[in-house]
């Protein structure tokens, strides 16, 4: 009989780790194997526990505070010292960017807070098998969704996507601290063409300058760090 699925889940509600691992116990091929609130405690546990998959929410409170890594710096932690260990990233934040990001840095799977328990243990299986999932509740909102998991596009696209593809790149070189002449030359576009995405950026978010415009971009995580 096939040894189960060992999994560890980084979470910093202890109700929703209460009730994540009773129900994960109903499936006979899953073994819960330890739960934490803190990244450090995970990097500790990692010593001395096998674990196969990684249930991990993208933001933790306790983050802030404690000055501890998101799951983004997380993931790529893992990617260096434990490349064994399956990403399955597990959030609210069910948005095309953030998706992207996550799995970029090395998850392999995402599944929203919204989707039920059963996808949840079957997106489990799928990525302890080596192979990417995204969620059917997140998977509606995207468009090129098979093009990302083939790996033909590194970014997936929204259905009611908010800013363009272009935009997204001059505003991930405007929060680098790039000036519109440097963002020219980079991307190959004239000055007065980054002038213009930057004023529909800032129209877009409803916002006054480009210091608000980055601020609002930060915090719905389509600025990548």
């Amino acid at each position: 009989m096939p040894r189960r699925i060992n999994v560890f889940h980084l979470e910093d509600y202890k109700i929703i780790r209460d009730g994540i691992r009773f129900l994960l116990s109903q499936d006979p091929k899953i073994n819960i194997v330890g739960d934490a609130q803190q990244g450090d405690q995970l990097m500790k546990a990692i010593e001395t526990v096998e674990i196969d998959v990684l249930l991990l929410d993208i933001y933790l409170d306790s983050m802030e505070h404690l000055q501890t890594p998101d799951g983004f710096e997380i993931c790529k932690k893992l990617q260096k010292t434990a490349p064994r260990i399956k990403v399955l990233a597990h959030s609210v934040y069910d948005d095309a960017d953030r998706v992207a990001r996550i799995m970029k840095a090395g998850a392999m799977g995402f599944v929203s807070k919204k989707a039920g328990y059963e996808e949840l243990i079957h997106a489990i299986k799928v990525v302890h098998t080596g192979n990417k999932y995204i969620c059917k509740e997140t998977s509606k909102k995207l468009k090129n969704l098979n093009k990302f998991l083939a790996g033909i596009e590194d970014t997936l696209r929204s259905t009611d996507e908010f800013f363009s593809k272009r935009e997204k790149e001059v505003l991930q070189l405007l929060a680098g601290g790039y000036s519109s002449r440097d963002i020219s030359e980079k991307l190959f576009i004239t000055e007065k063409t980054v002038e213009t995405h930057r004023k529909n950026l800032v129209q877009k978010a409803q916002v006054k300058n480009t210091v608000e415009l980055i601020a609002y971009a930060s915090m719905r995580g389509l600025i990548e760090k």
